[in-house]
């Protein structure tokens, strides 16, 4: 199990996040194995003991035993990468008052609070003024009561939802969790998801603005237009622009960018074509006297294909396009 271990250093409480076994009970003694501790929870649930002693052996034979604090799930173990967790102060402060909003006799303290996280070798030292007292009185006022709510609770919580997270990544499915280590989770990742929906929206846009009606690549492939062997030698055209791709800014949107680079000069593009014409003519004669000779017939559009540059509607209009279109 996992959980939130508090002692005391002077004055201060610290607390360690841990993975910890049940040992025993007092009506039944130590707990020396697995098949034990499984054995006395299925008793609680209520289950016959003859019958929750065959389900164990079962149960065990095929369900091997892990670790929270092995490194099976996740190499550090889950207490460190929880631990981990809590060093983010902008990250803990929300998921603390997430947390406070869903916990009974709580409230949402809004964004002026303090809750101050010093991680050290003897533990992790928090320093907070959020009102537990009040939010405590009115637990316990609740019917039936409610144990008080504390930072090892909140620190706690806060472990579970890096333990949920972890062990539905490590099986690669989803999880059922509870509505506060869901919120957590939501605040850990919020910013990543955010990142990806900008990307996602931003390639949809520019499908439908910039390559209208148009079938996706993978479509053209299994219909049998382009073989296999022209879908690889656009790939291998398209190294400039996935270059190009990848350093446009989300945040600016991908079809802003793309306009803007297909529509912006450099100082080559602003010159007037008469200085072109002297540049080129005059660079390939001092290499090649015809050459510079044939050079002085070139008009605005041959000056433009030699010395216009690169820009990403190049590779989709002469060969993204033409190339979803199919025959």
């Amino acid at each position: 199990m996992l959980g939130a271990q508090t002692g005391s250093v002077g004055p201060l409480q610290v607390h360690n996040l841990i993975a910890f076994t049940l040992a025993g009970h007092e009506d039944v003694g130590k707990l020396k194995s697995s098949d034990d501790r499984l054995i006395y929870e299925l008793e609680r649930l209520p289950m016959d003991k003859s019958v929750a002693r065959r389900f164990a052996k079962q149960f065990l034979r095929r369900v091997p035993v892990r670790k929270f604090s092995g490194s099976h799930f996740v190499a550090e173990g889950i207490p460190k990468l929880a631990r981990r967790d809590l060093s983010d102060a902008d990250f803990t402060k929300e998921a603390v008052r997430q947390l406070l909003a869903l916990s009974l006799g709580g409230h949402d303290p809004g964004s002026n609070f303090r809750f101050d996280i010093v991680d050290s070798d003897l533990g992790i030292y928090v320093f907070h003024d959020i009102d537990l007292a009040t939010v405590n009185a009115k637990r316990a006022s609740l019917s039936p009561a409610v144990e008080a709510l504390t930072v090892a609770h909140l620190l706690s919580q806060i472990q579970e939802a890096s333990a949920d997270l972890a062990l539905a990544s490590f099986y690669g499915g989803d999880f059922v969790t509870s509505q506060a280590a869901s919120a957590i989770i939501r605040v850990r990742h919020e910013s990543a998801l955010r990142r990806t929906d900008l990307n996602t929206d931003a390639r949809k846009q520019f499908v439908e603005i910039v390559l209208p009606d148009s079938p996706t690549f993978a479509e053209v492939v299994n219909a049998g237009e382009r073989s296999l062997k022209d879908a690889l030698t656009l790939v291998d055209q398209a190294v400039r622009f996935k270059h190009w791709l990848k350093s446009a800014n989300p945040d600016e949107g991908l079809v802003r960018t793309y306009m803007r680079d297909i529509s912006s000069e450099g100082w080559v593009q602003r010159l007037p074509a008469k200085s072109l014409r002297y540049m080129l003519t005059l660079a390939l004669d001092a290499t090649n006297p015809a050459a510079g000779l044939l050079a002085g017939f070139a008009d605005n559009f041959l000056v433009e294909k030699l010395l216009g540059g690169w820009r990403p509607n190049h590779f989709v209009n002469t060969k993204l396009q033409p190339f979803i279109r199919g025959s």
